[in-house]
């Protein structure tokens, strides 16, 4: 029966149907000689390695002398769930602390949960793959199986721990709700799906199974009759269960508004799991569910733990009431027809607002240290500073979370056989144009701006492809959905942090306009040029897949431990030392910093039209304020396109400085003085799409120019 057409009573038991499904029938399984033998690692085999039906599954117990076989059956797979899942409780429980090694650590979770999605899900082909495509998920399974012959020779009862486990499931939903009342500012009583009758029970609801599509897993909501449902074998895991009730208690504290938004059922669950997240107080309990958040759902298996990171980021630059503001913006909205992006408008307009921030003695030296070296490890920094390697780590920490820094890399593309285009476009239709984009792996960013063009967007295109942007872009023209555009090729880049111009003591940025400008003015007068940071730009790297991979994760987080990247990634740490020293002689990379919380949330695109000369100067100076990125182009423009960080409010006198002493005095033209508003799209190389079966470092990068220009045409 479809979860639909199920209901129950109001204050009524558990229909006598439900029941016959798989309600714990302990005492006909456990008088069985077959349970009493030890033959259920048989059966466990037949449900994990060949995902058969559940009468085949009765096939590894004798047959049971009831006249009704097939309710057998039912409770035989029924009641081996539930015994299976406990044995995947006791594996986390006896096992976890052993593991000292936090990547290895999250490596045993990940396949511990391979495990219990096999266990859970009745309707995959997929699990049987990834159960057995490696030995280590394979020795996890045995040590499953072990444990699950263990409970059997001990005579397990499930009866009793089974009305126990609902009991405890009861009061964790209660104090979820408590818990979650503060974090999003609203009392359950207050709710818009407060029900004054709220009941949690536990049974195997007829005809309804999950499968990796299934986007509520583990639990049903019955609003009509206020129940709420936990599948039985998730009460034997305990960290599945305590995510799961929290998680649903987030749903139901969520505005109705939420309910009719486009995709609303995977947005809703995807931040209530994430709102479950933040409730477990215990490190093993957060890595383990941040597996299993996302592991049992395959559409959102991808991007698992870029949506923490999402949720993280918008925190970071929030702040703890993120949600109580969230929600009280959703109650301004009242019966509008609210859309995904406007929701993500509530979090990007949140962030977006200025803050001040103020930084003592030891954290100023700090940031100073990280602007220069990002990957600076912290013995060293704390050898710097003068204080121990412990307290050095938790400034670094704290640091981060307080400052909004992101440590990453700056590749140098052309070492990769990609050429860095950036592209300005005005769009008649922006959410069709972003989309598109959006579908082509080679577009790395796109930012929203305001003034004279409301997109940037940033693509790495192989060399034999050069011509693909023109192409595509005067298509799109075409075709309506861009006005005008100006193309520029990146030939050399430059990046810098500068924390001199803050005031320590009055906790804000003194940078002065003036004089920052008749600077800039002498400085042409006087026709000193910058020395470029990087000057081994052109000549392609030899590559392989792994170097790939080792600066896709070095772009997420630069100060990540070679040992952790090496278990990631299946090689040794020492391996990925080797590998990322020869990058770094060859010069394909260097470590950055982006600072996104220093009072400096102004941010500016300029682009100048004027000689190389020029061009070196302005970028001299603008190593002078909080922060900028850019470089050199030539194309449409030639000149310098740049990304400034302003102190906040002071982006005006930016752009002033600007005309002032370079337009108006004619040493260069301006066709782009925007101010930057959203970053829609943020991610690194496409690395799937360069071959994994490389012969002499030969490959070459898969680009399906002809289905990439298709998108553009395919549209009225």
């Amino acid at each position: 029966m479809p979860r639909s057409q199920t209901r129950l009573k109001q204050g009524s038991s558990i229909p006598l149907t439900w029941l016959s499904q798989g309600m714990l029938n302990t005492s006909l399984l456990l008088r069985h000689e077959s349970i009493r033998s030890g033959r259920v690692p048989e059966a466990l085999n037949l449900l994990l390695n060949e995902r058969i039906s559940p009468n085949q599954v009765q096939a590894g117990f004798p047959a049971f002398n009831d006249p009704d076989k097939q309710l057998c059956e039912a409770a035989s797979d029924d009641y081996l769930r539930c015994l299976l899942a406990k044995a995947i409780g006791e594996v986390y429980r006896s096992i976890t602390p052993k593991y000292r090694n936090e990547a290895a650590r999250k490596q045993f979770f990940g396949q511990l949960v391979g495990v219990a999605e096999a266990c859970h899900l009745t309707k995959t082909n997929d699990c049987r793959t990834a159960l057995h495509s490696s030995s280590e998920q394979g020795t996890v399974l045995a040590m499953v199986q072990a444990e699950a012959d263990r409970l059997i020779q001990a005579r397990i009862d499930l009866s009793s721990e089974y009305a126990s486990k609902l009991n405890s499931a009861r009061v964790e939903f209660r104090s979820s709700i408590r818990m979650l009342e503060g974090i999003v500012g609203v009392r359950w009583q207050d709710s818009e799906r407060f029900q004054r009758t709220l009941t949690l029970r536990s049974f195997f609801p007829p005809g309804l199974y999950e499968d990796e599509q299934t986007w509520r897993w583990g639990s049903q909501w019955y609003p009509e009759d206020g129940v709420l449902n936990i599948n039985p074998p998730i009460l034997f895991l305990d960290t599945f269960r305590r995510g799961v009730l929290a998680r649903e208690a987030a749903i139901l504290l969520s505005p109705r508004i939420l309910d009719g938004m486009q995709h609303a059922p995977r947005v809703l669950c995807e931040q209530s799991e994430y709102l479950a997240y933040k409730l477990f107080e215990r490190k093993n309990e957060k890595e383990l569910w941040s597996h299993a958040r996302h592991g049992l759902r395959k559409s959102t298996r991808p991007g698992g733990q870029d949506l923490l990171d999402f949720f993280q980021y918008y925190e970071m630059l929030v702040g703890e009431s993120l949600y109580q503001e969230v929600w009280g913006r959703l109650k301004e909205f009242g019966n509008a027809a609210l859309t995904v992006a406007d929701y993500y408008i509530i979090f990007n307009t949140l962030a977006a607002r200025p803050v001040v921030q103020k930084f003592d003695d030891n954290e100023m030296r700090l940031l100073n240290l990280l602007a220069k070296r990002p990957d600076v490890r912290s013995g060293e920094a704390g050898r710097a500073l003068g204080i121990s390697i412990p307290t050095a780590m938790k400034i670094i920490r704290d640091l981060s979370k307080k400052a909004g820094l992101l440590f990453t890399i700056i590749v140098d593309m052309r070492k990769l056989g990609l050429v860095e285009y950036l592209l300005l476009l005005n769009t008649a239709k922006q959410a069709e144009v972003i989309t598109m984009f959006n579908r082509i792996p080679y577009c790395r960013q796109i930012f929203r701006t305001y003034g004279s063009y409301d997109c940037f967007c940033v693509f790495d295109i192989p060399y034999e492809n050069s011509n693909f942007l023109r192409n595509l872009l005067d298509l799109m023209k075409d075709r309506g959905l861009v006005t005008h555009y100006k193309l520029l090729e990146l030939e050399h880049d430059f990046q810098s942090v500068n924390f001199d111009r803050y005031d320590a003591v009055l906790g804000r940025w003194s940078v002065h306009w003036d004089t920052w400008g008749i600077d800039l003015r002498e400085r042409i007068s006087g026709k000193k040029t910058l020395t470029a940071e990087n000057s081994g730009q052109g000549e392609k790297f030899q590559f392989d897949k792994l170097d790939l991979q080792i600066l896709s994760r070095l772009h997420t987080d630069c100060r990540t431990p070679f040992s952790s990247l090496g278990r990631t990634l299946g090689v040794s740490g020492a391996y990925i030392g080797k590998k990322v020293d020869r990058m770094l002689r060859e010069n394909v990379f260097r470590y950055a910093i982006w600072p996104l919380k220093i009072g400096a949330e102004d941010w500016g695109i300029v682009v100048l039209s004027c000689t190389r000369q020029i061009a070196s100067i302005f970028a001299e100076q603008l190593s002078k304020l909080p922060a900028w990125r850019g470089g050199l182009v030539r194309g449409d423009v030639n000149g310098l396109l740049s990304i400034v960080w302003a102190p906040s409010g002071e982006l005006k006198q930016l752009f002033k400085a600007i005309d002032d002493r370079l337009i108006k005095t004619g040493s260069a033209q301006a066709p782009c003085l925007n101010s930057v508003g959203e970053w829609i799209i943020a991610r690194w190389l496409p690395v799937e799409p360069y071959p994994s079966d490389l012969s002499g470092d030969k490959g070459t990068w898969v680009f399906d120019e002809k289905k990439y220009l298709s998108l553009a045409s395919s549209r009225a």
